[in-house]
């Protein structure tokens, strides 16, 4: 198939104005759907798994090095290091006025991007995840190393680094299950910088092995940061039962090819304990999705199977067996994040609703391919179980979640012992698909999960080589972004037409007055072109499928949707622009990679959203080509038409860019006199304990009503599904256990909408 042929070489290398007028919702946001604390979502820390909380204890620990006891630790530099023994090695601070100022003077990078000049040592104690009210644990000490502060003061970068912290004091292993190191730390990755804890029999370490974290590609990427707890559990076979084991945290950069760049950023860490590790024990380092994995999806429209893949460790004392993942979908009622059904669900206590919701048990997985046996999962770090799910389940329109955890054996005889909970409990919506009869109702599909942030713009691009969220071209005309959509190879055939493609605008990022176009393209492969590269061909050969081109006026924008300055907000409530395609019959063929694009036609700002993988709880896709981006200027021979751009490039994320179809081949277009209308009303009103919300529709159109209160916030949704022009149709909403006050109710048929105010005094 061709997506298999794509990862295989991945590891190579609207209508007229008044018309789209018509499409844009305009509801008024006087009033905010949600906010949160803005430090919970400002660029939120990558937070690992098996990270734990502070307080995470399971007996005393042998040994405790809180750095301040120099007796404790040694501080040197290895064979390979050049880059000194100022702040390219390890230094040793804590919060009193002396040592600030060495901090300032020998680190005056890291100095800086803390504000301890003003601050004093508060951002720093929080990174590392050691504060508390009663005062600063890094008070005692703290660790600290910067390539970035070398790069900074010469300006070019010509140092290889290889320095530790040696921990005097050995270990007496005798007994143990396995051996944890735990530790707080502050860090971000970069290029060339990596992560080691070197364990020995022998105090000088003149023969020792190593463990390596913080990896990246598997747990940071590049320019990622991360803080809190780390645990780092040792292999048992060579650290238990040891009479003495010594262990020294070390930090290492190669010296880069090129000087313009430093080799690293930070690592700062405190209070290194020691312990003795549980008897059973098994950690995910890192879960991801490919392919047909959404955050809306079309009623009925079969999707593409999902590419699970958890990558797990084995950290206990003693093997386990047989790991197998699991899957089930849920029924929900409303967003709550930053997490659907709690961070780490205990699927024993989630009932599954309604009855015909699929639950996805894959096969145990075997790791000897060889033979097919099912074999233990022993003491390995970064074991993959990867499995192909059935499609997310989407027979009824409505809001959905599907969690996900890893099982696993306590023994060979078949007694199961534990469910890892994982990371993935994620929305998604199923939108209503409209009956084969209406020419204009649509049902979305999107790869984002349905919510404005503010602050989160799509502006992704390459600024003099480097990959930037502010390139200047995503404010030049010809700066396109796409969003892949991908049908699965037994999609029925002539059933499913492409009608237009969907935009929403960032929030406080886009200008009014400027023109954008959307298309429809396709991805084809050609493994014969001159330079080696993939190819990507436009829909029917020559021609992708494109809208008229459509000037945005102000009304169209999400500007000035967020108010609050003390807390970044959030909504379900926006505006977004619908432009239709010219074409008719746009099929969507099966087993093909489509592509929905936005192009900006003239120079300012329009910065599609985008969602925010990690906060908001939705498929993180683990795939290079998920998205596409065209940045003027930085083209290149290898692409026809742009950058591949999706997983690590754009930090897992996806631009608000939907694919909107239906099973009614005509287009949009001439077909004016059936956009709907309606005669809304609801009574009594004001209402007591009930209340009836009546409409007459002028076409045949897809309906949703929503209600909500003054601030914005869904309280009640019914998806009405397709309901008959000339028809009148009512809703019962049951108020008694709504509170006294004003609200808003909305009706939507084919993205045309209408609110009214309802009053509730019991």
């Amino acid at each position: 198939m061709k997506k298999t042929f794509l990862l295989i070489a991945a590891l190579i290398i609207g209508a007229t104005s008044a018309n789209a007028q018509r499409f844009i919702s305009t509801d008024a946001m006087t009033t905010k759907d949600k906010a949160v604390v803005k430090e919970s979502v400002a660029k939120p820390f990558k937070q690992q798994i098996n990270n734990g909380t502070k307080d995470f204890v399971y007996g005393n620990p042998v040994i405790t090095v809180s750095f301040d006891d120099a007796s404790q630790y040694v501080m040197e530099n290895l064979t390979g290091h050049t880059a000194g023994t100022g702040p390219g090695m390890f230094h040793r601070f804590d919060t009193s006025a002396a040592s600030a100022t060495s901090l300032s003077s020998t680190f005056p990078r890291f100095y800086s991007f803390f504000g301890i000049a003003t601050n004093g040592f508060y951002y720093v104690a929080n990174y590392a995840g050691n504060y508390e009210p009663s005062g600063y644990l890094i008070g005692d000490g703290f660790a600290l190393v910067s390539p970035y502060d070398v790069f900074y003061a010469e300006g070019t970068n010509t140092k290889a680094f290889n320095t530790a912290i040696r921990i005097t004091e050995p270990i007496a292993t005798t007994g143990f299950n396995t051996v944890d190191v735990v530790f707080n730390q502050y860090t971000m990755r970069f290029n060339q910088d990596r992560y080691f804890i070197d364990y020995s029999t022998d105090a000088n370490f003149a023969t020792y092995d190593s463990i390596e974290f913080n990896v990246k590609g598997l747990e940071l990427g590049s320019n990622e940061m991360t803080r809190g707890q780390k645990i780092v559990t040792l292999p048992v076979a060579s650290t238990v039962d040891q009479t003495a084991l010594y262990i020294r945290l070390r930090y290492k950069c190669n010296l880069l090819s090129y000087t313009d760049q430093p080799s690293g950023y930070r690592w700062m860490f405190d209070e290194v304990r020691v312990y003795d590790g549980p008897e059973y024990r098994i950690n995910l380092v890192s879960s991801n999705h490919r392919y047909a994995a959404y955050g809306i999806i079309p009623a009925a429209m079969q999707m593409d199977t999902v590419t699970f893949t958890a990558t797990v460790e084995n950290t206990g004392g003693n093997t386990l067996y047989n790991a197998s993942v699991e899957e089930k979908f849920h029924n929900a009622t409303d967003y709550v994040f930053p997490n659907v059904f709690g961070s780490f669900l205990d699927f024993v206590n989630v009932t599954e609703v309604p009855s015909n919701l699929t639950t996805i048990v894959r096969a145990d997985t075997t790791f000897n391919t060889t033979t097919g046996a099912v074999t233990a999962i022993d003491r390995r770090r970064h074991v993959e179980i990867e499995a192909s799910s059935t499609p997310q389940y989407n027979a009824v329109s409505g809001l959905y979640g599907i969690s996900a955890g890893v099982k696993y054996l306590q023994s060979a005889s078949g007694t199961e012992y534990s469910l890892l909970p994982m990371e993935d409990s994620l929305y998604y919506r199923v939108s209503t698909m409209p009956e084969t009869t209406d020419r204009v109702g649509t049902a979305r599909w999107a790869s984002d999960v349905d919510v404005l942030i503010e602050g989160r713009s799509w502006a992704y691009g390459f600024e003099n080589g480097y990959i930037s969220e502010n390139a200047p071209g995503s404010a030049v005309a010809g700066y396109e972004v796409c969003n892949r959509f991908v049908t699965p190879a037994n999609l029925s055939g002539d059933t499913y037409y492409a009608k237009g493609v969907e935009v929403v605008p960032a929030a406080d990022s886009c200008d009014a007055g400027l023109a954008i176009q959307v298309s429809l393209k396709y991805m084809d492969f050609n493994a014969d072109s001159p330079d080696g590269y993939i190819q990507p061909y436009l829909l029917n050969g020559t021609t992708p499928v494109l809208s008229t081109v459509t000037t945005i006026s102000a009304d169209n924008l999400n500007n000035g949707v967020f108010t609050n300055p003390d807390a970044t907000e959030w909504t379900s409530t926006y505006n977004s622009v619908y432009l239709p395609f010219e074409q008719e019959n746009v099929v969507i063929e099966p087993d093909q990679w489509y592509f929905a694009c936005y192009k900006l036609l003239d120079d300012g700002r329009f910065l599609v959203a985008r969602d925010d993988k990690d906060y908001l709880p939705t498929f993180k896709t683990f795939d290079w080509y998920q998205n596409l981006v065209m940045t003027p200027g930085q083209e290149t021979e290898g692409y026809a038409w742009g950058y591949p751009f999706g997983d690590w490039f754009s930090e897992y994320n996806q631009p608000m860019i939907r694919l909107m179809v239906s099973q009614n081949p005509l287009s949009i277009n001439g077909a004016t006199n059936i956009i709907p209308s309606f005669n809304l009303n609801a009574y009594p009103n004001p209402a007591q304990n009930e209340t009836t919300i009546e409409y007459t529709l002028t076409s045949n159109s897809n309906v949703v009503i929503t209600v909500s209160d003054i601030m914005g916030r869904e309280i009640v949704r019914f998806n009405e599904g397709s309901k008959a022009a000339n028809s009148v149709n009512r809703v019962a909403l049951n108020t008694a256990n709504i509170n006294n006050g004003t609200y808003f109710y909305t009706i939507n048929a084919n993205g045309i909408k209408e609110t009214k105010k309802l009053v509730i005094n019991k």
